[in-house]
């Protein structure tokens, strides 16, 4: 079988690059000269060593995915998953024509949680429209990285403390491949509507998948090659959703387990990313695992949205528990919160330094920066829902947290090494330790975890506050990133993480506020149109 990267050749040809291409760096990563953030650093013998190569266990249904890296074996994956898609959005023709397979479902809220979003509204609490994430960043932002000469696209609140940051996590042969890579992972924004706002949106994906100086670093060319293949999946899904748009509304797709694996690996729309990890040796069932999660763990803040807007692959809504009635209510939510919750945990503590658990990790500060989300918001309109007795920290795999039907199974282990809980617990205390207490992580701490949770513990709507919150943690992740301080990053945003999930359960609070949704794009599709 041929590499994946052999397809480049026919794709990408190794010139038409634009000559200013690589002008636009960073200034700040110019000072990162560690082997194990730029690989052009750490040579042998003239041949690249790769640094983050990280064998894992469990995750055996991962694992029969993707079988082999190879062009073949990515083809193989993308075409399941785009039959998948035509599967569903033929059933939802045909369910218009009362021609139903059981492929799509009919869906809404019990009334219990419909008598509570009424009382919640007559009372002012209601949750906007979900935003379109294309808000540029501050200056204080692109002074602090030195990216001023960025083109606009890279330049959002959305993208850059997106696909940039997932990508400054992670570190690249050379400054040069690392914006580049930056460029090529863009195509996750095709779902957001940036083909039709930015003119330059487009020419950057092209540059990128064609440059020649990342191509010929290990892992490029397979990277650039599964970012196309991925580009193909979301392309049809918008033409798909484009299509059926006035059928879509308090509906969802009803899949099992498998179906769910290969849809959640496709709808991650990083596939560049996930291939050249693979390329430099990661675990292949860690990084499918990792990319395929990245659904849930957006998901969880767009349930209550989801209902009413045009979204059939909310992976909370596919599950069983709720398909199964039709019916979403609070006692499924939770089972299918707990089930999620359990399956990140691994990726959030012992696997905190993987590159797989560093993109997923990043999401949860992603949600609260990203002008689209609006994280802060729906926690604080949703914390009154939040659990009041905290039981034990557990981890699962998705195998066993989810039966072949996609019914939660209620099982789970306990989390070996769990921190106790404290809202900065004893694992952030010893971090803070042992870098003397630098002001640095005690920021990153308050506005990744303490301010929001004060804030959503409050149950008060305050505008300014959360402005104040959101760009505080833009400042704190920006200077810290500013300062190299890379692992210290990753590990508070692993974290923080673990905490929203299963310790403050500010993703909690977060999805019960998304059923607060005003309703603003029932029948629409929320990206720019």
């Amino acid at each position: 079988m041929g590499s994946i990267g052999d397809s480049m050749r026919m794709i990408c040809p190794d010139t038409s690059l634009l000559p200013d291409f690589h002008k636009a760096q960073p200034r700040r990563i110019q000072q990162f000269f560690q082997s194990n953030y730029f690989r052009a650093t750490g040579y042998e013998n003239g041949k690249e060593v790769t640094l983050r190569a990280t064998k894992c266990s469990g995750y055996s249904l991962a694992r029969t995915l993707l079988q082999d890296q190879s062009a073949e074996g990515w083809q193989k994956v993308l075409d399941l998953g785009l039959d998948k898609l035509e599967a569903v959005f033929h059933e939802v023709q045909g369910f218009a024509q009362d021609n139903n397979n059981g492929r799509v479902a009919d869906i809404c809220l019990s009334s219990e949680l419909v008598a509570w979003r009424d009382e919640q509204h007559k009372a002012g609490r209601i949750l906007p429209a979900k935003g379109y994430g294309i808000t540029r960043v501050s200056d204080a932002i692109v002074e602090l990285l030195g990216v001023g000469d960025w083109p606009p696209p890279l330049l959002t609140n959305a993208a850059l403390f997106g696909s940039g940051f997932l990508n400054f996590l992670l570190g690249a042969y050379d400054s040069q491949v690392l914006y580049s890579n930056y460029c090529s992972d863009m195509g996750f924004f095709y779902e957001h509507g940036y083909d039709k706002v930015f003119p330059d949106y487009q020419a950057l994906l092209e540059q990128a998948g064609a440059d020649p100086h990342a191509l010929s670093t290990a892992g490029g060319r397979e990277r650039r090659a599964a970012a196309e293949l991925g580009l193909r999946y979301i392309r049809r899904k918008i033409v798909l959703e484009e299509t059926h748009i006035a059928h879509l509304s308090n509906k969802t797709a009803a899949l099992n387990r498998e179906d769910v694996l290969a849809l959640n690996f496709c709808e991650s729309s990083l596939w560049g990313m996930a291939a050249e990890m693979m390329a430099h040796g990661s675990d292949c069932g860690g990084i499918v695992n990792d990319f395929a999660f990245s659904c849930p763990a957006t998901d969880v803040v767009d349930v209550g949205s989801d209902i009413p807007n045009s979204e059939l692959f909310n992976s909370f809504l596919n599950t069983a528990d709720i398909t199964g009635t039709g019916v979403v209510t609070e006692e499924a939510l939770r089972r299918i919160y707990d089930a999620q919750a359990h399956c990140g945990a691994r990726i959030f503590t012992e696997r905190w330094s993987e590159p797989g658990a560093r993109m997923c990790s990043f999401l949860y500060v992603w949600h609260i920066v990203n002008d689209r989300h609006n994280f802060l918001r729906r926690a604080v309109l949703g914390y009154c829902k939040v659990r009041t007795f905290r039981p034990t920290q557990q981890i699962a795999d998705f195998e066993e947290a989810f039966d072949e039907d996609m019914h939660t199974t209620g099982f789970s282990h306990p989390l070996i090494g769990s921190c106790n809980g404290d809202a900065t617990c004893d694992h952030v205390e010893n971090h803070f330790a042992q870098s003397h207490g630098d002001p640095l992580l005690k920021d990153l701490w308050y506005y990744m975890a303490d301010g929001p949770l004060e804030y959503a513990s409050k149950g008060i709507v305050d505008q300014m506050r959360e402005a104040n919150l959101i760009e505080g943690l833009r400042i704190a992740v920006a200077r810290a990133y500013s300062y190299a301080l890379i692992d210290e990053l990753a590990w508070f945003a692993a974290h923080a993480s673990h905490h929203a999930w299963q310790v403050n359960y500010l993703f909690e609070a977060a999805m019960f506020g998304s059923i607060l949704d005003d309703g603003g794009l029932k029948g629409k599709l929320d990206r720019v149109e």
